[in-house]
């Protein structure tokens, strides 16, 4: 009897290959909030990195403003990029928690999966 059962469980396990997932392409996090033209300019980038806590989720905000003593006008922001150097899913989630396209300023919320870091590269747009 426990051969019939073992010979029945390899037959099935070796013939039918429903049972097996196709393998996932890992994707980075990457966010756009805005629109660029043809017109606008780079105003900032920032390369924001934060290394992993064992069993914690990291976070942190990035805060972009213009200074009124150096910049007299300050441009308005039309686009924001959030790329995320992690290629292998395990990177970070990035959010607008306020300010952004048609304002001067931008505060970006960075956080990262338990037990990992972040690696973002933060470009700034505007006219």
């Amino acid at each position: 009897m426990r051969k019939f059962v073992l010979l029945i469980c390899v037959s099935i396990g070796l013939s039918d290959t429903v049972l097996v997932e196709p393998a996932k392409i890992p994707e980075s996090h990457n966010v756009i909030w805005g629109a660029r033209g043809s017109r606008d300019v780079l105003v900032k980038r920032e390369i924001v990195k934060e290394t992993f806590k064992p069993l914690r989720i990291v976070s942190s905000d990035y805060e972009f403003t213009q200074k009124s003593d150096r910049v007299p006008y300050p441009r308005t922001i039309t686009q924001i990029v959030v790329t995320d150097q992690y290629t292998d899913g395990d990177g970070g989630y990035a959010t607008l928690k306020s300010g952004g396209p048609g304002m001067d300023f931008a505060v970006v919320h960075l956080k990262s999966q338990r037990g990992h870091g972040y690696h973002f590269t933060i470009d700034i747009y505007g006219q």
